[in-house]
C-alpha cells in the first residue's frame, strides 16, 4: 500500500487550487490527501481538528501574508513543516519566510517540475528529523523528570526512615521494653527492609541514568573478606546454617577496587544464598586466574557463592538479571523483593570490569559466579586467605541488681531520657526534673509521702535555678540525700570545686554508662531490697551520704568507710578515662523535619557534644551571626533556602567549622569540592555514623 501523504493548501485563488490538486492526483506514489483553505483563521481550525504531514502556503493571501501565517502557526503551536509557494522569485522574500520558519520556499511555476516533489521530500524529512528530536527531547525531560522524582521520593522517604530506625533502636536498647523485644525487632528488620528496597530502586535509576560512579582505592583482601563473613555469619547462624569462606589459590594482598560495590555485590548474593536455603552450607569461594584474550594475559579474580537451597528451574535463568524479574515460585513462597537485586549486581560487576553467571538445579541449590578486575597487582605478593579473628560482640547494656528511687534533673528532655535509658537498665525506679525548682520540690513531695529518693543525678547548667543552688537549697532543708554533679565542662578542679559545694560526687558528659552503672552500684540499694524504710535506714548509715568533709591528716576510716574510697578511687579511673575520651564540640543542625531533627540532636548530645536546633536557612544563619559553632550538619531541602546556597553562606560566616550534608539525596560531589563542604551522610543516619564524621 503506497504512503499518503496529508497536505493543508492555503491559498485564496481557486485557480492555483485546481493547479495544484490536479498535479498531486496524477502521482501514483506517494499519494496525496489534500484539503484547502483560504485564510489563517480556517488553517488553524483545520489543525486543530486533523493532523497534517505538510502544509503548502501561499505567500499573498488578500490582507495578509505568508509571514503572518507563519506566525499565527507558531503561536498556536503547530510546528509542522511549512513549504511557501509564491508566482515569483525573490531573494528578499525568500530570506524572510525561511528566518520565519518555513521549510522552504517554491514559485508555482514549479509545481508541475520534478523540484516540487524534492522539495515535498526534503520537507517530509526534516519533519522526520524534527519530530525525531522532539521526541528524543521528550524523553531526556521524562527521564529527567523521572530522576527529579526518584531524589525526592528518596529524600522523603529516607527522612521519616531515619526516625523509625533510629527511636526503635534506642526502644530496643531499653531493658524497660524486654517484653516487646519481638515486636521491636520486628518494626525495626520491616524498616530495614524499606531501606534496602529505596536504595535498590535509586541504584537502580542511577545505573539506568549512567550516574552510577566508583571510587576504586587499595583494598586488603583478607581484611576485606573477614568482614564480610562477619557481618553475614550471624545471619546464617539464626538460620541453622554454615557460613564458610575458602580460596583455592593464593590471593594477592591487595587489589585495586571499589570496596563498596564489591561489598554490595557480595552481600547481596550471600543474603539471597541465606532467604533461600533452610538447611546446609552456604561457601564463598575465591580464586585467582589468569585469562588470554588477543595474545595478552591479564588477571581475573573469581568469586562464587554456593549454597544448598531451593534452586531456580532451568527455563528462568535466563532472565534473572534482568530488572524487575522475580521467580514466581519464589513469589510464591513470600520472600519478596523489587526483584532488582540480581540486576544491581549484574550492573556493577560489568563497571568492576568482570561478568556474572548463575548455575541451578531445582532443589539442590544455585551456584553464582562472577568475576573482577583486580587492578594492578604485579607488585602484590600472592598469600594465603587468613580471615581475621571474629570478636564477640559485647553487649551495651548493664545489668544491675540495685533498687530504691533516682531522681534525674537536666533541662534537656533528651539527656533526660537517655540518662533515664541507661539508669532503666537496672531495678531503679525513676523521676524527672526539668530544672533546679522542679528538683527541690519534687525531692520535698517524695518525702512528705514517705517515699524519699535513694539518689539524685543533677545538671550543673540550668535555666531558673541551677544544679549547685538546687544542691544549696536541698541542704537547707536538712536532705542529706546523695546528689551527683552531671557536667559536660572538663577545666581542670571541676571535680574537687563540685564536691567543696556539696555534690557527693561528679560524672562528666556523655554519661559512660559503666562509670554510672558504678555510681549506681555504690549509692543505690541492692535488689532485693523492697522496702523504703530499710532503704532509709541503710541510706543513714553509709558515710559518703554526708556532706563532704577532708580528712585530717594522720586520721583513720572504717572498713566500709575504706571500702567507699577504694570504689570512689575506681570510679574516679573509669571517669577519667570518659573524660579522656569526651571532646565536646558545639554542633549547629539545620533540618526542617522535627522528628528528624530531634533524632540528631538526641545522638549527638549521647555523643557529648552541645546541639543547637533550627528549622530553616534564615535561623540557621541567625545562629551562626551569633555564635560559634564547630560542626554543621544540614539538610539540602530546606523550606526557604537552597542547601548548597545555604551551604556557602555558612562557609562565610563560619569559616573553621565543618560542614556535612545530612539529607535523603545525595549530594553532588562536584559542588561539595567546590564550596568547601566537608562531608555527607545519606538519610537514615545512626549513631555510629555521626560519630565517624564528628567524633
Amino acid at each position: 500500500m503506497s504512503e499518503v501523504i496529508k497536505i493543508l493548501l492555503v491559498e485564496d485563488d481557486e485557480d492555483d487550487y485546481f493547479l495544484t490538486s490536479d498535479y498531486l492526483e496524477q502521482c501514483k506514489s506517494p499519494k496525496f490527501e489534500l484539503t484547502w483553505v483560504t485564510n489563517s483563521l480556517d488553517a488553524v481550525e483545520a489543525l486543530k481538528t486533523e493532523d497534517f504531514d505538510l502544509c503548502l502556503l501561499d505567500y499573498l493571501l488578500g490582507a495578509e501574508n505568508a509571514i503572518d501565517v507563519l506566525g499565527v502557526l507558531k503561536s498556536n503551536q503547530f510546528s509542522l513543516p511549512v513549504v511557501i509557494l509564491t508566482g515569483q522569485s525573490d531573494a528578499t522574500v525568500d530570506e524572510m519566510v525561511m528566518r520565519a520558519g518555513a521549510a522552504d520556499y517554491l514559485q508555482k511555476s514549479e509545481i508541475e517540475s520534478p523540484r516540487f516533489m524534492r522539495t515535498i521530500r526534503y520537507a517530509m524529512v526534516r519533519r522526520d528529523i524534527e519530530n525525531e528530536r522532539i521526541e528524543r527531547n521528550k524523553v531526556e525531560q521524562k527521564n529527567k523528570a523521572k530522576d527529579k522524582f526518584l531524589a525526592h521520593l528518596g529524600h522523603e522517604l529516607r527522612t521519616p526512615l531515619t526516625s523509625i530506625l533510629g527511636y526503635t533502636e534506642l526502644l530496643i536498647d531499653d531493658a524497660r521494653n524486654s517484653p516487646f523485644q519481638q515486636e521491636l525487632s520486628i518494626i525495626h528488620s520491616n524498616g530495614k527492609h524499606l531501606l534496602s528496597l529505596l536504595n535498590d530502586l535509586l541504584d537502580m535509576s542511577r545505573i539506568m541514568a549512567e550516574k552510577l560512579e566508583l571510587n576504586i582505592k587499595d583494598v586488603n583482601l583478607s581484611a576485606f573478606l573477614t568482614d564480610i563473613h562477619s557481618l553475614m555469619r550471624l545471619n546464617a547462624k539464626d538460620k541453622g546454617l554454615s557460613l564458610n569462606v575458602v580460596s583455592e589459590t593464593k590471593i594477592p594482598e591487595f587489589i585495586q577496587t571499589d570496596p563498596t560495590r564489591l561489598r554490595q555485590v557480595l552481600l547481596n548474593l550471600i543474603s539471597n544464598a541465606v532467604k533461600f536455603t533452610d538447611k546446609g552450607s552456604i561457601t564463598l569461594t575465591i580464586a585467582l586466574e589468569q585469562c588470554v584474550e588477543a595474545g595478552k594475559q591479564y588477571p581475573l579474580l573469581k568469586f562464587s557463592v554456593d549454597d544448598t537451597g531451593i534452586g531456580m528451574p532451568p527455563d528462568k535463568l535466563a532472565n534473572i538479571f534482568q530488572p524487575f524479574e522475580q521467580i514466581e515460585d519464589v513469589m510464591r513462597a513470600n520472600h519478596g523483593g523489587a526483584g532488582l537485586g540480581l540486576a544491581i549486581c549484574k550492573e556493577l560487576v560489568t563497571k568492576l570490569g568482570g561478568d556474572i553467571n548463575v548455575a541451578s538445579r531445582m532443589g539442590e541449590g544455585s551456584t553464582f559466579t562472577f568475576n573482577i578486575n583486580p587492578g594492578d597487582i604485579s607488585s602484590q605478593p600472592n598469600v594465603d586467605l587468613t580471615l581475621g579473628q571474629i570478636q564477640p560482640v559485647e553487649s551495651s547494656s548493664i545489668d544491675l541488681n540495685v533498687t530504691g528511687r533516682v531522681l534525674i534533673v537536666d533541662d534537656l528532655r533528651e539527656i533526660r531520657r537517655l540518662t533515664g535509658h541507661i539508669v532503666s537498665q537496672s531495678k531503679a525506679d525513676i523521676s524527672y526534673a526539668e530544672n533546679g525548682v522542679k528538683a527541690l520540690e519534687a525531692v520535698l513531695q517524695a518525702d512528705e509521702h514517705n517515699q524519699p529518693f535513694d539518689l539524685v543525678l543533677m545538671d550543673i547548667h540550668m535555666p531558673v535555678m541551677n544544679g549547685i543552688e538546687a544542691l544549696h537549697a536541698i541542704r537547707r532543708h536538712g536532705k542529706n540525700i546523695p546528689v551527683i554533679a552531671v557536667t559536660a565542662a572538663s577545666r581542670k578542679g571541676l571535680k574537687e570545686s563540685l564536691i567543696r559545694e556539696g555534690f557527693n560526687d561528679v560524672i562528666g558528659k556523655p554519661i559512660d554508662r559503666f562509670a554510672l552503672a558504678h555510681l549506681l552500684a555504690q549509692y543505690l540499694p541492692p535488689g532485693d531490697h523492697i522496702t523504703f524504710t530499710n532503704v532509709e535506714a541503710q541510706v543513714a548509715d553509709m558515710p559518703m551520704h554526708k556532706p563532704y568533709a577532708p580528712e585530717e591528716e594522720g586520721s583513720s576510716c572504717s572498713a566500709v568507710e575504706a571500702s567507699v574510697n577504694s570504689n570512689a578511687a575506681q570510679t574516679n579511673d573509669v571517669k577519667k578515662d570518659s573524660e579522656q575520651r569526651c571532646n565536646n564540640k558545639r554542633v549547629l543542625v539545620i533540618e526542617d523535619d522535627e522528628d528528624a531533627a530531634e533524632l540528631l540532636k538526641l545522638f549527638l548530645t549521647h555523643l557529648g557534644h552541645d546541639v543547637t536546633t533550627e528549622f530553616c536557612g534564615a535561623d540557621a544563619l541567625e545562629a551562626a551571626r551569633n555564635g560559634q559553632f564547630d560542626h554543621v550538619l544540614m539538610d539540602l531541602t530546606l523550606p526557604d533556602y537552597d542547601g548548597y546556597d545555604l551551604a556557602e553562606e555558612l562557609k562565610e560566616k563560619l569559616p573553621d567549622a565543618i560542614l556535612t550534608i545530612v539529607s535523603g539525596h545525595e549530594a553532588s560531589k562536584k559542588t561539595m569540592e567546590a564550596i568547601g563542604i566537608d562531608s555527607a551522610l545519606l538519610k537514615p543516619v545512626s549513631k555510629d555514623d555521626l560519630a565517624s564524621v564528628i567524633g
